[in-house]
């Protein structure tokens, strides 16, 4: 393990010189051999990434890396001092090491002539491509994609609160999909692993939002390949994501607690509202978390008014409107909603007073009436 761990830190170093003047002393040998390496560490990648103990200590190692220049051997670049040029390498960037490194040589104009001929023979080989490795120009291409289009859409996000765009919102809930179902048909399991990292990388607002737009995204129209083919040119198109793209999201939300709470307590209550008329299950997780967290609530009597004792908690306004979305929904929503009240309420003692129950209290504000067949 500490051979790999050492791996890592001289992997690190070489990536970050690629991108630097000291570049300028590589020459055929020290780009073939840093190439082969980065492809050794997609291997470590594909083989750790789903080892939990592994993949800790190796992500451990790369977040204590501090980026240095090594020599290589032989025509390497020089040991010497160099400013971090990009981002640290993650765990995740193993897997794409080769694109990163032969993306960050293309753009350094210090690389000499023999070095960049190497590289560019590398990107087109001769001999017939394995037919289970993707060649390095592919998937370089597909790095500099993505790449093109972060630095578009970095303006419009800008580093200020989230704006409301809808077009940019649906892009990212649609990559965000797209990027799922890579993840499960490379190794089952891997898009819940991805989204747990997300969940806790990203700001809770913006990300929700994102998870949100892509709950709501339509399914395909059909089985795939048949009434909406997928685009030739790019069969990763965010068009063709299939007949039910946000099962596996949904089925994450629903089996994390933490994600699911947040998501009942933060987004807007008519959009959960929305969520919830579409995905039955999802508005039955809702409705049981309304209940445990109104039981939370007392009755301040020199306030007058319903309150919580935890700051992180629902509050009785938040009750109140998120029952309204729910009970002004269409159907099944809103009959799901008033029986969840009634019931509630006659659990709680059926009191008419107010101040006794909160459900009495609230079936009074939202003047909702009995639901059919009931009573």
């Amino acid at each position: 393990m500490e051979v790999l761990l050492e791996q890592l830190e001289r992997f690190a170093e070489v990536l970050a010189v690629s991108r630097t003047r000291h570049a300028s002393s590589w020459g055929r040998v020290a780009v073939r051999r840093s190439l082969c390496w980065a492809r050794y560490l997609r291997h470590v990648h594909g083989r750790f990434r789903l080892r939990g103990p592994v993949r800790a200590a190796l992500e451990g190692r790369l977040r204590r890396l501090r980026l240095r220049p090594a020599p290589l051997g032989g025509d390497a670049a020089p040991a010497a001092p160099c400013p971090e040029s990009g981002p640290p390498l993650s765990f995740e960037g193993l897997g794409c090491g080769e694109q990163l490194l032969a993306l960050g040589l293309l753009e350094n104009a210090s690389l000499p002539s023999p070095a960049l001929h190497e590289l560019l023979q590398r990107l087109r080989p001769e001999g017939p491509a394995e037919p289970s490795e993707e060649g390095l120009g592919n998937r370089l291409a597909e790095l500099a994609r993505r790449r093109a289009a972060s630095q578009l859409l970095r303006p419009l996000l800008g580093s200020g609160p989230a704006q409301p765009d809808p077009v940019l919102r649906r892009t990212e809930a649609e990559l965000l999909l797209l990027r799922l179902r890579q993840e499960a048909e490379a190794e089952p399991g891997a898009e819940a692993l991805l989204l747990d990292r997300l969940w806790q990388q990203l700001p809770q607002p913006r990300w929700l939002a994102v998870v949100a737009e892509a709950l709501l995204l339509p399914p395909a129209p059909g089985p795939r390949g048949a009434a909406c083919a997928p685009d030739e040119d790019d069969p990763g198109s965010p068009s063709d994501l299939g007949p039910a793209p946000a099962a596996p999201l949904l089925a994450w939300l629903l089996s994390r607690p933490a994600p699911l709470a947040a998501l009942c307590r933060l987004l807007p209550a008519p959009l959960l509202a929305s969520l919830a008329g579409r995905h039955a299950d999802l508005a039955e997780a809702c409705l049981d978390l309304l209940w445990d967290w109104a039981g939370h609530l007392h009755f301040d009597l020199t306030k007058g008014a319903w309150v919580g004792s935890d700051p992180e908690g629902l509050t009785w306004e938040r009750l109140r409107d998120c029952f309204r979305c729910f009970c002004q929904a269409p159907a099944p929503l809103s009959l799901q909603a008033r029986i969840a009240l009634d019931s509630c309420r006659a659990r709680d003692g059926g009191f008419e007073a107010p101040g006794l129950s909160v459900w009495t209290d609230l079936e009074r504000e939202l003047g909702v009436e009995e639901p059919p067949g009931e009573g």
